[in-house]
């Protein structure tokens, strides 16, 4: 979801950074799973960004409640690890004040069903069938902008997901997943498994196998312009409102979710897939190696 100017004051407050903190940046090291190296230009790349992402994490920090305590529900559990990158505690109350203030909000409906998934569950989406933030879009008249990303779930293999693991013996899975249901949870009630009879959302870490780290993809999608559909001229009644909201919805899925099959065909056209071969081509060539044509 895009609101207006989220970016602009950050770049700005950014260019203001002095110069000995540029210089303690560009001497950073970049970490790469497996100790790969780096991309070409990557840690010049994240020299000239680190400045601007700290100045917009700063202004969503200020524009939101980063206390648990100070939310509805919102999940404020290991908050601190993702602050810096601008990561606050999810609920209504804070969407609400990041887009009021027009910030840019980067929201995965999903949440942590989506993030642990169980065996055989790769790309799949996990979305209520309620529609739960358009309605919020529309009232700042925000951009939603549906993407999809492809290649993190085939670095790895699911050895013993939640199921596995609320079935070990002597209490053991029992006790973990009552630990897991005491994590606050963004929903206070979670209609995909009231409603939609899906599984519990369950803070618990699958067990995993790693495997050579993919190259990721990503595709953007076209922009849904709720300022447009919810003008106030249409007049719209209650029950035609409900519909455009559902179709909106459904819209925005569909954008996710057609974008994840569309990159999962295309990288097969990618001459650089493999990893191994593709890190040897850019140490050799000192250039990022180039990927599919779209």
């Amino acid at each position: 979801v895009a609101g207006g100017g989220g970016f602009g004051g950050g770049a700005n407050r950014a260019a203001a950074a002095d110069d000995e903190k540029k210089k303690e940046d560009a001497d950073g090291s970049l970490e790469m799973p497996f100790g790969l190296p780096p991309p070409p230009g990557a840690l010049e790349l994240l020299t000239q960004v680190r400045g601007m992402a700290d100045a917009v994490a700063a202004s969503a920090r200020d524009a939101a409640e980063t206390s648990s305590a100070d939310t509805d529900g919102g999940a404020g559990a290991g908050l601190s690890q993702f602050s810096r990158f601008g990561a606050v505690p999810v609920s209504g109350k804070n969407l609400y004040k990041l887009l009021a203030a027009g910030e840019c909000v980067l929201l995965f409906p999903g949440g942590v069903r989506e993030a642990f998934k169980r065996k055989g569950e790769k790309y799949a989406l996990f979305w209520p069938s309620k529609p739960e933030f358009v309605r919020m879009a529309a009232r700042h008249g925000a951009v939603i902008v549906p993407f999809a990303a492809v290649g993190a779930e085939d670095g790895f293999d699911v050895v013993a997901d939640a199921d596995d693991i609320s079935k070990l013996p002597f209490g053991v899975g029992d006790a973990l997943m009552a630990r897991a249901r005491d994590v606050p949870s963004a929903r206070a009630v979670d209609t995909r498994v009231t409603r939609d009879g899906q599984a519990e959302e369950a803070f618990v870490q699958p067990l995993i196998v790693p495997r050579v780290p993919e190259r990721y993809y990503f595709k953007f999608g076209k922009p849904i312009y709720t300022g447009e559909l919810f003008s106030a001229k249409k007049k719209l009644d209650e029950a035609a409102e409900a519909r455009l909201v559902d179709e909106t919805y459904a819209a925005c899925r569909a954008g996710v979710e057609d974008g994840i099959d569309w990159l999962l065909v295309k990288r097969s056209e990618d001459p650089f897939l493999d990893t191994p071969g593709r890190v040897i081509w850019e140490a050799a060539s000192g250039k990022q190696a180039p990927t599919f044509t779209p």
